[in-house]
This record gives structure tokens, C-alpha cells and sequence, in this order.
């Protein structure tokens, strides 16, 4: 079963805090709310019951694996024990999804052109885009290097696509991962998006299904600085008055 559009699901209420600031925390016993982390922005959305809802403004995950609702009452209150109904903001999850997962077509145009970087960092913003990597620099290339993953990206873009997911141990990544990270925790099941066929994605965060869905790809800027090579990107109808 794929699951790459879940903006909606039933949960209890944990438990639920008032914070300083005049905000409240709500912990559920599931989400379908995605929290800031790997250069993806949270999502924002509802919790509601009955003549009670919750405006979810931030969504954070602790270092005991606990995700946090951050937001306000526009009606009502909610308490520990409620039955209630999350909701995502479509639009917002759609803006974070498309720039995500461009940040891995980038990826995908990388290993196509044979460059042996590696990627190390990514910022999936709409006011700051761009995927940073580990490899050789040839600065003599940097206009063509540009313009070359440019084109692949939305070669792979231009495709009709479909994206799966498969759950495996991290030992046994290395059979559909160009590169594994150290830092995947290995008391679990890890998640590996496949990108087409062959290019398999480490990852937990929310992507587009169909690869067309993310659009035309452009590459502003490529750099290097103090070893790390970074590749900014845009998005086009998101952040296109970056460029």
C-alpha cells in the first residue's frame, strides 16, 4: 500500500499542555502531521472535535520520538481521552512535497551525469532551496555542471513516473541506495523511496508520487565553498522570484 498523500486521519489525545507564550501542545497517539526535520518545513492544519478545533501552527519532533502540535483554539477546547479528526493543509504539504522531492530529482540528475558527489545537506524552503554535497569540484565546469543537471533534472521531471515505498533493515539499503547515511536508526524498519525503478531514497519525509507532479526544476546558482558544493534550486509557481 502506498501512502505518500495521508492529509487526514483519527487519533486520541495523549495529552495536551499550555505553553508560556499563551499556545498549547497536543500529543497524539498517531499524526498524520509531518514535523520539521531532513530540510522539510512542518505541516500546518487542524485537530477538531465536535464544536472544538485546534489550529496546528508548528509541529516538532522531540529526542524521545514524541511530535508535538503546536498551535490555538479557534472554538472550543480539547482534552486527553478525545477521539478527534487531523487534517493538513493541502496546499502547504503540496509547496513542501514538490520542493522536497526536487531536492532528490537533483540527486537522481547527479548520479545520471556520473559526478561522485554526495549529498550532506538539504533546505527544501520556498524562500531557500538547495542541496549541498561532498565531491570532487572541477570549478572550470561549474557553467556547464549548471546547465547539465538542470536538463537532466527535468528530463526525469518530464517522465510519467511512479514513485513506491518499500520498509527494510538499514543493513539491507545498499541493495537499492547509492549512498546510506550513518545517522538512520536501526531499531526499526527503515524507509526507502523508490524513484522510478532504480534510485532509492533513504528518507522519511513526504513526496510526490508521480515525479511529473514536481515540476519544472531550475538551477540558479552552483558553488563551491570551503569543501562543500552546493546546488540552489527552484520550483516553478513556488519560488521562481529567487532566480
Amino acid at each position: 500500500m502506498q501512502a505518500f498523500d495521508v492529509e487526514s486521519c483519527q487519533a486520541v489525545i495523549k495529552s495536551v499542555s499550555a505553553g508560556e507564550d499563551g499556545s498549547f501542545d497536543i500529543e497524539l497517539d498517531r499524526t498524520c502531521f509531518y514535523p520539521r526535520g531532513g530540510g522539510q518545513d512542518w505541516d500546518m492544519g487542524v485537530i477538531k472535535a465536535g464544536d472544538a478545533r485546534f489550529n496546528v501552527s508548528e509541529v516538532h519532533l522531540d529526542e524521545n520520538g514524541t511530535i508535538h502540535h503546536i498551535g490555538s483554539y479557534d472554538g472550543g477546547t480539547l482534552k486527553a481521552g478525545d477521539e478527534v479528526e487531523c487534517v493538513v493543509d493541502h496546499d502547504r504539504r503540496v509547496v513542501n512535497t514538490r520542493l522536497h522531492s526536487a531536492g532528490h530529482v537533483i540527486d537522481m540528475a547527479i548520479d545520471k551525469l556520473g559526478l561522485d558527489w554526495v549529498a550532506s545537506k538539504g533546505q527544501h524552503y520556498p524562500h531557500l532551496s538547495a542541496v549541498e554535497y561532498s565531491g570532487t569540484w572541477q570549478p572550470e565546469r561549474a557553467k556547464e555542471l549548471k546547465g547539465a543537471i538542470e536538463k537532466q533534472a527535468n528530463e526525469f521531471t518530464a517522465r510519467d513516473t511512479e514513485n513506491t515505498l518499500q520498509f527494510m533493515p538499514v543493513e539491507d539499503m545498499g541493495k537499492v541506495v547509492k549512498h546510506v547515511p550513518d545517522n538512520i536508526p536501526r531499531n526499526k524498519p527503515g524507509r526507502v523511496v523508490m524513484y522510478g525503478e532504480d534510485f532509492g531514497i533513504p528518507c522519511g519525509g513526504t513526496h510526490v508520487s508521480n515525479l511529473h507532479q514536481v515540476g519544472i526544476i531550475k538551477i540558479p546558482k552552483l558553488k563551491e565553498k570551503k569543501g562543500v558544493i552546493r546546488v540552489s534550486y527552484t520550483v516553478d509557481g513556488i519560488n521562481s522570484s529567487l532566480e
